[in-house]
């Protein structure tokens, strides 16, 4: 994909969790999550990194129909923050597997719900269209071989 002098090529799928603390996650029905997952989750309030809730409100469309209902608790200029503001049960999010993977496998965090196909979003390689300078034309072709081995993130 070549715009405005710029070459993009998908680079690599990060897979996107709904994660809150193992209290927030007590406070869910599993039978009602099952039934209706916007209304199971509705009394957790969010935490986000921006007001419009980007990858929040792309998940609950994807995964759920729909906006979320739930209150915002706070927002926190990064995904980091999000993942301290969480782990610090001030609500639920939804980031990125590889940022919630280390809470989750110490289980300061649980992943809230799962679906069959996981929540993708795909990060794209991107370099000025054209000859590449050998330098950067070797970068990039080193990042493209060490992402053939990662998976979705």
């Amino acid at each position: 994909l070549t715009i405005r002098g710029l070459t993009a090529m998908p680079y690599v799928d990060e897979e996107f969790v709904l994660v809150g603390t193992p209290t927030a996650a007590r406070s869910i029905d599993p039978g009602h999550l099952d039934e209706d997952p916007v209304s199971a989750l509705a009394h957790l309030p969010l935490v986000a990194y921006a007001e419009e809730l980007p990858i929040i409100r792309r998940y609950w469309r994807s995964e759920f129909g729909r906006r979320p209902p739930n209150q915002v608790a706070v927002v926190v200029p990064d995904l980091r923050a999000v993942l301290t503001a969480v782990t610090a049960d001030a609500g639920i999010s939804v980031l990125p597997r590889y940022l919630a993977e280390p809470a989750l496998h110490t289980g300061s965090l649980e992943q809230l719900h799962r679906s069959s196909v996981p929540p993708l979003n795909t990060l794209y390689l991107v370099t000025r269209s054209g000859p590449l300078a050998p330098p950067v034309h070797h970068l990039r072709t080193r990042l493209v071989d060490h992402a053939t081995t990662w998976g979705s993130l």
